[in-house]
This record gives structure tokens, sequence and C-alpha cells, in this order.
């Protein structure tokens, strides 16, 4: 088990919660990350904000688990948020054009502002 990623959960309402990424989110940590974020879901909050100020490394395994996510979200018309990408970790989702697949904010609270603005 990777102990250096930590995953910190924030229910919003019914349907919106807010999980924030620490560390790399890589193949040892990408299964957690899953998990997660398909519990959310399952457990009603499809709309979700990936706050990943605080995540240094994205691989394949990680992207996978994302878009993964996106998916299943997406399924129950919900979407997956992400917030407070650093420099380098936009760089792999520009060269994977998944910049273009999610929506990627500055920071969490932008995230949410544009989900509540979007639900009303």
């Amino acid at each position: 088990m990777n102990d250096s990623f930590v995953i910190t959960a924030e229910t919003i309402n019914d349907t919106c919660a807010v999980l924030a990424f620490d560390g790399r989110l890589d193949a040892v940590s990408a299964q957690r990350a899953k998990d997660a974020l398909q519990q959310a879901i399952n457990e009603g909050r499809h709309q979700l904000v990936v706050d990943m100020a605080r995540v240094s490394f994205v691989d394949s395994a990680g992207l996978a688990a994302l878009v993964s996510a996106l998916k299943l979200s997406r399924r129950s018309g919900g979407n997956v948020l992400l917030a407070g990408i650093q420099p380098q970790v936009r760089t792999v989702f520009s060269l994977t054009m998944l910049d273009r697949v999610f929506g990627i904010y500055p920071d969490r609270q932008a995230a949410l502002d544009d989900l509540a603005s979007a639900l009303s």
C-alpha cells in the first residue's frame, strides 16, 4: 500500500463531493483512487471535484482511474471535474488530450462554482 498517497473526501451535498488527492497518482495508488471515486458515485454523489493541487505526478494508471470515474459518473448524469492541477501534471493531460475531456479548474472553489451554476 502506498502510504504517501492520501485521499480526503468531503461531501458537499447529496449529489456532490470533493475528493482531494495528495501524492503520486500512479500504478501503486491508482486502484485506491478509483475505488474512492467509485464509492462516492455509488453513494449517489455523481458530481465530483477531484482536487489535485497536491498531486505531483500522474501516470497512465492514474489517468485510467480518472477516466473510469468520469465514465461511471456520466452514466448517472454526473461529471468529474479536476481542480488545482500542477504544471507538470497538466502537461500529461495536454499530451494525452485529456484536457479536452475533463473540465479543469484553477482550484476547487472554481470547480464547485461551475457545478453550482450548471445545476441551477
